[in-house]
């Protein structure tokens, strides 16, 4: 047990990869595998904490188990954040290669602008990055959103699709590669924060993202944070709700 944490590895026949169980002390569970046969993975980052620490999780956990495994990540710059992206998922990719000192597992990190955030345009770029790469498996940072009692005193959040009883699986098919995979995707911000301590990494690697999205938000009367948080957006407040600070 660290920090509050459960972690353990067990071997699923089917997958012939371990599958890493993280329960935190809110009660929240979540796995964490790359089912074989993948080794060609894709991952989107924002430069936000969730993604952040998804990409540490799986660079080590392919040292490990996918020997051969490589990673080609996507950043999507948009108004939203003020085309913050771009810069914050720079940095995160960064950070994650002076952590990873050795590591040779990324091949590419490609960003794209757009004037908006459409799900559409990602599958696009994921499909371009598949027949550049034939990558197989794709991973998103996507968490549940808070409890309704606590997301509400945030203000309006516009994914309502990610309120808790949503329903949606932490694995799709169909999709032009093989998978797509969102091992948050039942869980909130919390186990995010958690994982961060779990792996000791609150002060190597969180204060190299960024989560605010003032750009996006017509709903106060904040000035422009620059590269620092705002403190006031939905996603500042889901942030230092999770961590305790910004």
């Amino acid at each position: 047990v660290l920090n509050n944490f459960t972690a353990f590895s067990c071997i699923n026949s089917t997958m012939q990869r371990p599958i890493q169980t993280y329960t935190d002390n809110f009660g929240q569970t979540m796995e964490f595998s790359i089912p074989a046969p993948h080794s060609k993975i894709c991952i989107n980052i924002s430069g936000g904490a969730d993604s952040a620490i998804l990409l540490y999780m799986l660079i080590r956990y392919c040292r490990q188990y996918v020997s051969k495994a490589e990673i080609h990540i996507i950043t999507s710059a948009n108004p939203i954040k003020g085309w913050k992206n771009a810069k914050w998922g720079a940095t995160v990719v960064d950070k994650i290669l002076q952590i990873f000192k050795n590591t040779t597992l990324i091949k590419s990190h490609y960003t794209f602008y757009s004037d908006d955030q459409r799900r559409s345009e990602l599958d696009e770029t994921e499909k371009m990055i598949k027949e550049r790469t034939g990558i197989t498996f794709t991973i998103h940072g996507t968490t549940q959103n808070p409890p309704l009692e606590v997301s509400k005193t945030f203000g309006l959040e516009q994914f309502k699709g990610r309120d808790p009883g949503h329903g949606r699986t932490n694995m799709s098919t169909g999709y032009h590669v093989h998978a797509r995979y969102m091992p948050f995707m039942n869980v909130d911000k919390r186990m995010v924060a958690h994982l961060f301590k779990q792996f000791n990494m609150l002060e190597d690697l969180l204060p190299f993202t960024r989560s605010c999205e003032w750009h996006n938000s017509n709903t106060f009367d904040a000035p422009d944070p620059g590269d620092s948080h705002c403190g006031e957006c939905w996603w500042c407040k889901e942030r230092e709700w999770a961590f305790g600070r910004l």
